[in-house]
């Protein structure tokens, strides 16, 4: 029975960090994948937990995601906020990302679609 009891622990472990923290912000952690499926290269992305106001840091300097491309990059626990800019300085959000079950985001044309 304690050998079973020990060998859950890891399983144990895994499930709590990808449970919800505090003010249901998720708190899974790790790569998210940006996909470029718009007409235009983006040049700034941004992931925060706490979105507009609290962007932080760009992402992607010092270089740009063309049309086509693909960036994983590592986020803040509970990022639940994306932003992109395109080389015209035009911008799209999205906002309420779950990256515990959104892995990915893709920029189509003007908006932002998280996906597994």
């Amino acid at each position: 029975m304690r050998r079973a009891a020990l060998l859950a622990l890891p399983l144990l472990a895994a499930c709590a960090a990808e449970a919800p923290g505090p003010g249901g912000l998720g708190a899974c952690a790790g790569p998210l994948t940006l996909r470029n499926e718009a007409r235009l290269a983006v040049e700034q992305f941004y992931a925060s937990p706490e979105g507009p106001g609290a962007w932080g840091e760009d992402l992607l300097a010092p270089g740009t995601l063309p049309v086509g491309g693909a960036f994983s990059a590592r986020v803040p626990p509970g990022t639940r906020h994306v932003r992109v800019v395109f080389v015209d300085g035009s911008a799209a959000e999205l906002a309420g990302l779950d990256l515990c079950r959104n892995r990915t985001v893709t920029v189509t044309g003007r908006e932002i679609i998280g996906g597994p």
